[in-house]
């Protein structure tokens, strides 16, 4: 043979490169000597396996508050990361979310090690792959992340540097999914809808408790969910996820949220609402979940016990891609036919399982190494593995019932951008027009005195319901509420409900009275007005007489006209969310 024929096969040998190609780990992973990456050296990470690897790339998705761009990395068997073209595949997609407090860093470490391992088929991960497409975010707040130093997290002593819990513009990104403040949140919304991930897992770290295990779990809470996927949820994730975990190193329990501060006294199932990540997922039938590694724990053991969880979420979720995807379809198809949907809920402390729990005892005279004083704490030398109550069932405590349309006023732009960020289906009107709704007043509410995320949170709201003929005009919104996208409308614009956009400030102008009455301005039109509606001016009457003090009180009888008469303005407190039945 030529040598010049030889060397033109051996480079297209080389050009011809097989999907999984290397034997050895291409990162350079220091989590053994509590090191976490910086922000530069995770995508350096991930570029090197994106130029290693034909069936993996890094995508750049979108701005974060930093300037910097959020980034994305796509796993295949074969060189296609169109998600469109990947769904119609009839593959399911798993999406894994780190660093949303970047001083939680175990995901970020175990994500790389993962990416790394599947890709050369360490243990023949690949076969995930077959039924699976793998996108990871590598760190979400880079802000934070970029904010490095070795006193951001006080409750743990190793990795020896990490990241902020606030990102850059300070907000915990972990609150922002649904009032959508920070580029970040836009970016990822603008992800997660063009992917749709039929699993989602947003990795944590947890200062909680003390406790015997390295890794707890917050699942997919399936009271969140119409009922095929609720029972998907309880009667095959769950137990199959914990049978994952139980075969490898590292146990698995149910994060603990505490009822009690000794959880011998049980624990229950949290249940996280559309401001936080897995609660965002929910609304879109998406199995979301968190992980929270245990801060009390060596850093290795954090990541290995993370990086086992994502490699047992990655196979259950190729061993049953058929039955999430279907299980999904029909959920949404459950959801847009309901008449009723929860909106708010309360634990059920009368329905619980026992579950095997390893633990230490509690202590509340344990002894300050530091100052001799007495403190709570939890005694490592006593350790124990006992059944404790878990409480499992939310029940709805609000309902609302389901619309056929909202009407939603095209001034309200911020609204508007999130729903498009959401992919929400909407047409405009044609023309102004009247249009009979049903609308929400405002009765009472009661607001945080202190910021929460940028922001003064509405709590206790209640409500009550007039139908009335309101004035729209060309281009409001008309938003077909029977849509994939029905859990979100729902759950953003019943006012009532838990993370409403009401709640979050953004329909504050309504609770401001823009008309007002001065008592000597207004008598002129308060008298002409008792002598044009004769029965209001004889129940006025009968006030005056049968109460003295009104009787007494000019300004008190100047506002009750005002306040009972046309006079007074039908918009103040009132939704401008319209309602079609």
């Amino acid at each position: 043979m030529k040598p010049i024929v030889f060397l033109a096969m051996f480079i297209s040998m080389l050009l011809i490169q097989p999907v999984f190609s290397q034997n050895k780990s291409l990162l350079n992973l220091k989590w053994e000597q509590n090191y976490t990456p910086t922000y530069d050296e995770v995508i350096e990470m991930y570029q090197l396996l994106d130029k290693n690897y034909k069936n993996a790339t890094l995508l750049e998705k979108g701005k974060t508050d930093t300037g910097k761009p959020l980034h994305l990395f796509v796993i295949n068997n074969k060189e296609e990361f169109d998600p469109v073209k990947i769904k119609s595949s009839g593959k399911s997609i798993l999406l894994i979310n780190n660093g949303i407090h970047p001083g939680e860093p175990a995901g970020i470490d175990a994500s790389l090690w993962f990416a790394d391992d599947i890709l050369r088929n360490k243990d023949g991960l690949s076969k995930i792959l077959d039924n699976t497409v793998i996108i990871i975010i590598p760190v979400y707040s880079i802000g934070g992340h970029l904010n490095r130093s070795a006193y951001n997290r006080s409750g743990q002593t190793t990795p020896y540097e990490t990241g902020f819990r606030g990102n850059a513009k300070n907000l915990d990104l972990n609150r922002d999914f649904t009032k959508c403040d920070s580029e970040n949140a836009k970016s990822f919304s603008k992800i997660f809808m063009e992917w749709d991930p039929d699993m989602f897992l947003d990795t944590h770290t947890t200062n909680g408790s003390d406790h015997q295990y390295s890794i707890t779990l917050i699942p997919p809470e399936p009271d969140l969910f119409p009922p095929i996927m609720e029972n998907f949820i309880r009667e095959k994730f769950i137990p199959e996820i914990y049978s994952k975990m139980e075969q490898g190193e590292y146990d698995l329990i149910p994060y603990v949220s505490f009822m009690f501060r000794d959880p011998k006294l049980g624990i229950n199932m949290t249940q996280e609402g559309p401001r936080y990540s897995s609660g965002f997922a929910s609304m879109f039938h998406s199995y979301g979940m968190m992980t929270e590694s245990h801060i009390y724990k060596p850093y290795p053991d954090r990541v290995k016990s993370c990086y086992q969880f994502i490699v047992s979420l990655a196979e259950f979720t190729s061993e049953n891609s058929k039955k999430i995807i279907e299980s999904r379809k029909k959920g949404i198809q459950e959801s847009i036919n309901m008449d009723v949907c929860p909106i708010a809920y309360e634990l059920d402390t009368s329905k619980y399982q026992m579950i095997e729990f390893k633990g230490y005892e509690t202590d509340n005279e344990q002894v300050s190494p530091l100052n001799g004083l007495k403190r709570f704490g939890y005694d490592r030398s006593k350790p124990y593995a006992e059944k404790i109550k878990y409480f499992d069932t939310w029940d709805p405590s609000e309902m609302a019932q389901v619309p056929e349309y909202y009407i939603l006023p095209q001034g309200y732009t911020d609204v508007i951008e999130r729903l498009e960020l959401a992919g929400v289906k909407y047409d405009r009107l044609e023309k102004d027009t009247i249009i009979k709704v049903t609308v929400d007043y405002i009765d009472e509410f009661s607001t945080s005195q202190q910021p929460g995320n940028g922001h003064y949170f509405h709590n206790k709201v209640s409500t009550h319901s007039n139908v009335q003929d309101i004035q729209y005009y060309k281009d409001d919104l008309v938003i077909p509420v029977r849509q994939e996208k029905i859990r979100y409308l729902i759950e953003m614009l019943e006012p009532k409900a838990r993370d409403s956009f009401f709640r979050w400030n953004f329909f504050d102008n309504i609770l401001d009275q823009r008309e007002y009455f001065s008592p000597y301005g207004f008598e002129e039109n308060a008298i002409k007005y008792l002598e044009e509606h004769p029965e209001f001016k004889k129940e006025f009457e009968g006030k005056r007489k049968s109460d003295s003090d009104f009787a007494n009180n000019h300004r008190a009888q100047m506002s009750y006209i005002y306040n009972n008469s046309e006079w007074f303005e039908k918009t103040w407190k009132r939704y401008p969310v319209g309602k079609i039945f």
